[in-house]
């Protein structure tokens, strides 16, 4: 089986290392380390096909509601 490379994303690589800590305080660093490292983000993105132009009106749509949040906070 071979590894896929994916040059967009960042390494997938979360470790804790036990130093007498219990089990829950583990967790909780883990999950911390995960969504700091976006690791579940990437997964729900890669979880189904997007078309490139609906990722690119999704873009487009989102710079649109940027720019009125702007624009509503500047009156």
């Amino acid at each position: 089986m071979t590894d896929r490379v994916y040059t967009n994303s960042k390494p997938a690589h979360v470790k804790v290392k036990v130093n007498g800590m219990n089990v829950d305080t583990m967790i909780k660093i883990f999950k911390r380390k995960v969504k700091e490292a976006g690791i579940l983000e990437e997964y729900k993105k890669r979880m189904e096909y997007i078309k490139p132009s609906k990722k690119k009106s999704e873009k487009r749509n989102a710079a649109i509601r940027r720019q009125r949040k702007i624009d509503s906070e500047n009156i």
